[in-house]
């Protein structure tokens, strides 16, 4: 996790500066153990500007999350039904004092003020944050990869994938929506950061389905599978103070939903029916699911276990390849319950409590 210093001004309670340094602290939430049944809350939180899932759809989504979490993990998940609500009144749930804090984590691509090498520094601090092996992680993300020197340890290796994420989230802008506006707007929606953030307000939801589309690019927490596509973000498990598993997921269906010739070529030329999307989407949440319930890492490479992210945005590729006997709980490091429990930034937490 990227740690920085920070200066908060509480403009309410008092005019002053605290300083923070190693504020990230563990949760106690214990992972979820096979053979349990669990209730997740659901919601839907839409932007009016973007194609979305039928409500068939989304039924489809659940059952085949539901069916892959069983099959994989021996989980038995009961979801709630997913009402729908604005994603503005979603966004309403972030702390104000704290979503000012975070600005300061967001790389601003759409004005082009962002600072690659710190870009590249949040990249590497979180591989080694994740016990990332350089050998696993570039033999996961080498094909995707631009041609030319090939990195040789982490700091190199961080150091491409931020080049590489730039310019592929440029091409990203060019997307635009059913009104003719780029999807990427001026909106803060597609920021990772704040989706990052929600769950240190009052979410009442471990489970968030979206058709925003999250592309975007931020000093910490970046992924290889998301810096490899350009930033897009399909899924994140993220910290949920008031949340019963520790944590909640935020879940785009935007990359199974888009036909444009980008999504086409990242999901390798592959066309989605609507059910397709549908079962992918929701075999695909099934990961996010591992991470909520078991706390289980990224098996990178590992092309049997759920828990290896697709590549680029290859879901039936990945689809075909999982295979819950290959990849069993506690087989490999990456796959022993409690592997990344939740974590969270006390600080923060005590700004969003404040009156």
């Amino acid at each position: 996790m990227f740690i920085k210093r920070i200066c908060i001004v509480l403009v309410v309670l008092l005019l002053g500066c605290e300083e923070e340094v190693d504020d990230w602290k563990k949760t106690s939430v214990a992972p979820v153990v096979p053979g349990s049944v669990v209730q997740i809350r659901v919601v839907q939180a839409n932007n009016d500007r973007l194609p979305r899932m039928s409500p068939g759809q989304v039924q489809i989504m659940l059952a085949s999350a539901q069916l892959t979490v069983w099959k994989n993990f021996g989980v038995y998940v009961e979801f709630t039904e997913a009402p729908e609500i604005g994603i503005d009144r979603l966004f309403a749930l972030i702390p104000p004092p704290v979503k000012e804090v975070r600005k300061d984590s967001i790389y601003d691509f759409k004005s082009g003020n962002g600072d690659k090498r710190k870009l590249a520094e949040g990249i590497r601090a979180t591989l080694a944050e994740h016990g990332t092996k350089f050998e696993s992680a570039l033999a996961f993300a080498k094909p995707y990869l631009p041609e030319g020197n090939p990195p040789t340890d982490l700091a190199s290796f961080s150091d491409l994938l931020a080049n590489t994420m730039l310019e592929r989230l440029e091409a990203w802008r060019h997307i635009n929506a059913a009104d003719g506006a780029p999807v990427l707007d001026a909106s803060p929606y597609n920021e990772w950061v704040y989706w990052d953030t929600l769950g240190y307000g009052n979410l009442p939801y471990d489970v968030v389905i979206t058709n925003q589309f999250i592309a975007s690019a931020e000093y910490y927490g970046v992924d290889i599978h998301s810096a490899i596509r350009g930033g897009v973000t399909v899924g994140t498990t993220s910290y949920n103070r008031t949340g019963k598993y520790g944590s909640y997921v935020f879940w785009s269906t935007f990359p199974f939903t888009d036909n444009s010739e980008l999504s086409r070529r990242m999901r390798g030329d592959d066309d989605y029916s609507e059910t397709d999307a549908a079962e992918l989407s929701g075999a695909y949440l099934a990961h996010e699911i591992g991470h909520l319930l078991l706390q289980l890492g990224h098996p990178f490479g590992q092309k049997a276990c759920v828990m290896n992210p697709a590549s680029m945005l290859r879901f039936r590729q990945w689809f075909y390849q999982v295979y819950g006997a290959g990849c069993l709980i506690g087989s490999r490091p990456e796959m022993n319950l409690g592997a990344i429990p939740p974590t969270y930034n006390a600080t923060w937490v005590r700004m969003a409590q404040q009156p």
